[in-house]
């Protein structure tokens, strides 16, 4: 069942990737061809998985998410940086931009280890700033003068995907380590739930690239 699930998940992942690049056939506005980038360095990532376990005999693959998760929630940063615009909240993501870093430094190599354990306080830290920025590009949009259609917005679906996600891995990434230390069965299937948890992010971005094509044919 797990086999099948990542399977699931690698299938999706690589359709979203395939449909967020007609963000760069289309001219769509530069956040969404960096969220495209960002999708595709998820993709880079699980082929570098096994190359990084059989190639180079690792036991863990630990250290290759740990990379990614310093990119994923830096290009996140740098996202929501575009996207919103009250002064204060690109102030807060400029912070975040500055200590991000020096976060992964410290949990990756002096806490959790970067081959010891999964990295789950760089976890609910990024996931943390995902969910607040999240809710601030909601507030913002629900009081906008501007009319917006979110049948067809790409970001608010985008928005709608990341958040989803970050809520429900904050509490299952609390209890990884633990798990997988005393209940292994246990951890797998919590793994697993992660797994369907990406399945149901990824196909939400591929809605939110490809919704506003429906206003292109019906136009």
């Amino acid at each position: 069942m797990g086999i099948i699930i990542i399977r699931l998940y690698l299938i999706t992942l690589n359709m979203c990737f395939g449909c967020s690049l007609i963000s760069f056939k289309l001219h769509f506005p530069f956040h969404l061809r960096l969220f495209s980038i960002l999708i595709g360095l998820a993709v880079a990532t699980e082929f570098a998985v096994p190359i990084w376990l059989h190639n180079f005999h690792h036991s863990t693959n630990y250290p290759v998410y740990d990379i990614y998760m310093l990119l994923e929630y830096g290009l996140y940063a740098f996202y929501f940086k575009m996207i919103i615009q009250k002064r204060w909240m690109r102030q807060v993501i400029f912070c975040f931009i500055a200590v991000l870093p020096i976060v992964w430094v410290i949990t990756t190599f002096f806490i959790a280890g970067f081959t010891a354990k999964w990295n789950v306080y760089m976890v609910l830290f990024g996931d943390s700033f995902a969910v607040a920025m999240c809710i601030g590009y909601f507030y913002e949009a629900f009081i906008s003068d501007r009319l917006i259609d979110f049948k067809t917005s790409p970001e608010f679906w985008i928005a709608v995907g990341i958040l989803f996600y970050s809520c429900c891995e904050i509490p299952v990434s609390g209890m990884l380590n633990y798990l997988e230390a005393n209940y292994q069965p246990t951890a797998m299937v919590v793994l697993s739930a992660l797994q369907i948890l990406n399945i149901l992010m990824y196909s939400i971005f591929i809605y939110a690239y490809l919704c506003p094509l429906k206003t292109n044919t019906k136009n």
